[in-house]
């Protein structure tokens, strides 16, 4: 909730809005499933190699404006998988905009793994304490700012900002913590 009240202060409109994007954001997978893309190259990112006019105009007729670029980089995403190319998102062409942690069993002690992730569901492997987009190392690189379900870390060296969060058990809860953040981080 600490992030919803980030997002949108005491506007009560938009904190039920965000109520429903769970909802949202499955309708919009759903139509990501079945939005015809044609690729015209095998460039990347993926959402170079594809007739971006085309598929926008597709994008528009079933969600938002605000959610067509959303909607396309899901759509690679589900169509052709994900990864990782020059550290940075094989489809989208960005640098991670969310660490996840995972909690490791070793045996005896319990360690975290981190994972890099783009808003379309792309995922790779990670350290802790490395900015994906100038790939600094170490702590002291990093302002953190901390909310209930993530927590907000800037670069000092790039002024890059990224979440870091605990892997939930439900992808779209996943999904919907990335939004949420990416959201958030227009604001600030």
């Amino acid at each position: 909730m600490e992030l919803d009240k980030a997002i949108c202060g005491e506007d009560l409109e938009c904190l039920e809005e965000l109520k429903q994007l769970p909802t949202f954001l499955k309708k919009v997978d759903d139509h990501a499933k079945y939005l015809a893309i044609v690729r015209v190259s095998d460039e990347l990112p993926l959402v170079k190699s594809i007739d971006i006019k085309k598929t926008r105009e597709a994008a528009e007729r079933v969600v938002p404006r605000e959610f067509v670029d959303y909607l396309i980089r899901r759509a690679l995403y589900l169509k052709y998988g994900g990864g990782v190319a020059n550290n940075r998102c094989k489809v989208c062409g960005e640098p991670a905009s969310l660490i996840i942690l995972r909690r490791q069993d070793t045996g005896i002690f319990e360690s975290l793994v981190a994972e890099a992730r783009c808003i379309c569901g792309s995922t790779w492997p990670t350290e802790l304490w490395r900015c994906p987009n100038c790939d600094v190392r170490g702590r002291e690189n990093f302002e953190v700012y901390l909310l209930d379900e993530l927590r907000i870390l800037k670069c000092k060296k790039c002024g890059y900002k990224f979440g870091e969060a605990e892997q939930p058990q439900d992808p779209i809860r996943l999904q919907t913590i990335h939004v949420k953040l990416a959201l958030l981080l227009r604001k600030i």
